[in-house]
């Protein structure tokens, strides 16, 4: 009993490191093909939903370091994808924000996304809807597990 017990926890794991392997490699094609890195495509990914956000606030997002966070921003800066303004309230605080040409790209990177998994429609509604029950009860028992913090 024990031992099937683990083999489906080891299914489950490998199961979500499966799909989160597949996401990645769509990530990387889909950065590749924009010419940008994965990172800097999470950088305007992240800005589309934050803007006017700080350095600090973006690396928390990424789980980055504030000095890697600073390098992805320096070079995204040098392309002409982003802009660092300094705030006129603190002038120690820069907030960031997407060019027009980090706007494009990611329009062009949400059109390939969607290309890439508008098959997951074809997921009955009743079967998604169970998925994602699911992967809820999953989210709240490793949250748990992780002193009841937020993934």
């Amino acid at each position: 009993m024990l031992e099937e017990k683990e083999q489906q926890l080891d299914e489950i794991v490998s199961s979500f490191r499966r799909i989160s392997h597949a996401f990645q490699q769509l990530l990387w094609k889909d950065a590749e093909e924009l010419e940008i890195t994965p990172t800097q495509l999470m950088v305007l990914r992240k800005l589309t939903v934050h803007p006017d956000i700080g350095i600090t606030e973006l690396a928390e997002l990424l789980h980055l370091g504030n000095s890697a966070a600073s390098g992805v921003v320096d070079r995204m800066v040098k392309a002409g994808l982003i802009t660092r303004q300094r705030s006129e309230s603190d002038r120690r605080i820069f907030h960031l924000a997407m060019t027009e040409k980090g706007k494009e790209i990611r329009e062009k990177s949400k059109q390939s996304l969607r290309r890439h998994l508008l098959p997951l429609t074809n997921i009955p509604a009743e079967d998604a809807g169970e998925l994602l029950r699911i992967h809820g009860e999953i989210v709240q028992i490793l949250e748990q597990g992780r002193g009841k913090k937020k993934l």
